[in-house]
């Protein structure tokens, strides 16, 4: 498949990005795997990068997020169907991960009683308070073992960010702003301008804001993409030069700005790239958002408790992607896909001309 620019290959039906999503959600379970094994070192890949191999994978869904959003409101530019379709895209998959991992996952690895644990408010709860706690949600007792002992779900604290990234978004067709290249420049240059000073003072490194800075860079460099989707054209050896480079270079002041550009650069270059097999199978099903809600809670039942040797650890991680893969393709029938079908009760119809 060859494009001359984003723009051709986000009109092209048969695009990649469904699969760089699913690419990318896999690449967050590889990174959580080294970082939960007993065998591990309790890092992940690319630790020393300016961002590791899980933190790239993420910056990589708000990039496309963004980017994806800005297109699918120039489509349809109606503020209540948006909003219906992104809380159908993420609620109905959170509550049903939230169930099946406190009342199933949780009960099989939990140090209490099933008696006990059952009749305790927090378990019963659990599926409603982690649409609101993410990832700090609690069950008593559940993996009390491996390297992030107590850690339920620790992919769900960028849910929230997600979610405010949805609600600023409304803001800029509120105001009158959409489809502004000024605008989404400006903002992309004053996230971007942040990003880089937070990295040389470190003032942001573990906080909210830190997180929003690097969040909204990504994401507004998204919305800039699309808006400028005709003038970007994928090129593979400059998106591979570019992350090699941002892997390969030490901490430097630029460092996360470059590696956040570089990385949405190939995206770019991987979404518009013929890979048919993944293209048919991830526009049937995209599975790459239930991946990543059930790939950390099935990792801990199983690589943080089982994975003692490198040797185990490698085997029982390819189990508990399979089984992730599984529930994940699980939430997109049953749940994630019938949820999104109800996005047309939301639709405003034009009204009549008389």
């Amino acid at each position: 498949m060859q494009h001359s620019s984003l723009g051709t290959i986000l009109e092209d039906r048969n695009n990649g990005f469904n699969g760089v999503r699913l690419l990318a959600a896999t690449a967050v379970f590889v990174s959580h795997a080294f970082l939960i094994a007993p065998a591990g070192w309790h890092g992940e890949p690319l630790d020393g990068s300016a961002y590791n191999l899980g933190q790239i994978s993420v910056n990589v869904f708000f990039f496309l997020s963004g980017m994806m959003l800005s297109r699918s409101f120039a489509l349809k530019p109606d503020l209540i169907s948006f909003i219906a379709a992104r809380l159908l895209r993420i609620f109905p998959g959170l509550i049903a991960c939230g169930a099946a991992t406190a009342w199933i996952i949780g009960a099989m690895n939990t140090s209490e009683s099933l008696a006990a644990y059952f009749t305790d408010p927090a378990t019963l709860t659990y599926p409603l308070r982690v649409l609101v706690q993410f990832n700090v949600a609690e069950l008593q007792g559940v993996f009390q073992h491996g390297q992030e002992p107590g850690e339920i779900n620790v992919p769900l604290w960028t849910v929230k960010f997600e979610l405010f990234a949805y609600a600023a978004f409304l803001a800029i067709p509120i105001l009158g702003l959409f489809g502004s290249r000024l605008c989404a420049v400006l903002l992309t240059l004053g996230f971007g301008a942040m990003l880089a000073v937070s990295s040389v003072t470190h003032a942001f490194d573990t906080s909210f804001w830190g997180s929003i800075i690097r969040f909204g860079f990504c994401f507004t460099l998204g919305m800039s993409a699309f808006l400028y989707r005709d003038s970007i054209r994928p090129n593979w050896p400059l998106a591979l030069f570019g992350i090699i480079l941002a892997m390969a270079l030490p901490p430097w002041p630029l460092g996360q700005v470059f590696s956040a550009l570089a990385f949405a650069y190939f995206a770019v270059t991987l979404g518009g790239s013929s890979l048919p097999w993944l293209t048919r199978a991830t526009n049937r099903s995209d599975i790459s958002y239930g991946l990543y809600l059930y790939s950390f809670p099935i990792q801990q039942a199983l690589i943080a408790r089982h994975g003692v040797t490198p040797a185990s650890a490698l085997g029982v991680s390819f189990l508990a992607f399979a089984i992730a893969v599984l529930a994940a393709y699980c939430s997109w029938v049953l749940i994630e896909k019938p949820a999104l079908s109800l996005k047309h009760w939301f639709r405003v119809s034009a009204p009549a001309r008389g």
